[in-house]
């Protein structure tokens, strides 16, 4: 986990053009909650645009990950190749996590986790919506603890925020304002961060030709903190991978 967030910071470094992409979210979202008027509107653009800009940092991840500088336009070009399936993906995520958190929280906490990597394996490995989610459900298998902890430390950050922001201004007006532009601000940097973290263990676990999506049976020892990187990287990745000492 650690790894992954601190690869997540690096790479975040590298290409902080991705800062300003979040940050411009943030305002959306600062808008949505804001402007009575058109905060409807404005929240449905943040909820089109979050799939899109997700898949820019994937994409940008595994650029990375093989050793390329970030190219934000080709990037670009193949997130919106499959931003139909991403769409579809979003869809089914909240839906399922919606459910899961009306019936209990552990639930939706599971399946939120054990959903995640659909979005990197769509714009990474070119799957519809149906194949991106039978992956991430198959490789976040072994990798659950290690996911769960990356959205816990996201959680934590976020959490603390809160916590400083009520000191300084109470269970006020100015708490509930001051707390949304702080979160727009953490967003520009935090969510990047999560999400390249997610493109790492999904790089580092993704199905090769050797292993099936759907071979759940082949993972039922790796228990929840454990990852298979030997028997899901791919032979391009390998040389990498062993340098750096993943």
């Amino acid at each position: 986990m650690i790894g992954s967030i601190a690869d997540g910071i690096e790479w975040l470094r590298r290409n902080p053009i991705l800062i300003v992409v979040f940050l411009l979210y943030g305002l959306i979202e600062l808008g949505a909650e804001l402007l009575s008027p058109v905060g409807v509107v404005l929240t449905l653009v943040g909820w089109l645009l979050l799939p899109y800009i997700d898949g820019l940092v994937h994409v940008i991840g595994e650029q990375e990950a093989s050793g390329e500088s970030g190219d934000l336009g080709r990037a670009s070009s193949t997130v919106l190749a499959r931003y139909v399936s991403l769409i579809g993906i979003w869809i089914a995520y909240v839906v399922a996590v919606s459910i899961g958190f009306i019936f209990l929280i552990l639930p939706g906490i599971y399946l939120a986790v054990r959903l995640s990597l659909a979005f990197p394996a769509c714009v990474i490995d070119d799957q519809d919506a149906f194949e991106s989610l039978s992956t991430s459900w198959s490789v976040a298998k072994g990798n659950l603890l290690k996911l769960f902890g990356i959205f816990l430390a996201s959680l934590v950050v976020v959490g603390s925020v809160g916590i400083v922001t009520v000191l300084f201004t109470g269970f006020d007006s100015e708490f509930y304002i001051t707390f949304l532009f702080l979160s727009a601000l953490l967003t520009a940097v935090v969510s990047p961060v999560v999400q390249f973290a997610l493109a790492r263990v999904y790089l580092e676990n993704r199905p090769t030709d050797e292993t099936s999506t759907t071979g759940d049976d082949t993972r039922e020892d790796d228990g929840w903190g454990s990852t298979s990187d030997d028997r899901t990287r791919t032979d391009r990745d390998d040389d990498r991978w062993d340098d750096a000492n993943w």
